[in-house]
C-alpha cells in the first residue's frame, strides 16, 4: 500500500482508508472469510499493516531482489475478516 499512495500524500490517512474499504467489500460484497497478502520487507509496512489488524503469518528472508546486494525479506500477512 506504501507504494500505491504518492510520497506527498502519505502520513495522512488516505493507505488506510482504502485498506478499510477494501476490507468491507471484501467482508460484505464479496463474503470473504479472510483477506492474505505479500509484502516487501524493509520499507515499514509489516507496521503499517499491523496497525490496521493484519497479523503477519512468515517470512521469507531475502525473497525479494530489488537489486544487486539489495535483497529484502517477503512477508506473508493475513487479515481475519
Amino acid at each position: 500500500m506504501i507504494g500505491l499512495v504518492l510520497s506527498d500524500f502519505r502520513g495522512r490517512g488516505v493507505g488506510a482508508a482504502l485498506m478499510r474499504r477494501v476490507r468491507q467489500v471484501a467482508r460484505e460484497e464479496m463474503g470473504l472469510e479472510q483477506l492474505r497478502l505479500a509484502a516487501r520487507g524493509g520499507v515499514g509496512l509489516e507496521d503499517f499493516y499491523g496497525r490496521l489488524g493484519w497479523k503477519e503469518i512468515g517470512r521469507w528472508p531475502g525473497a525479494l531482489r530489488l537489486a544487486p546486494g539489495g535483497d529484502r525479506d517477503e512477508i506473508l500477512m493475513i487479515l481475519e475478516l
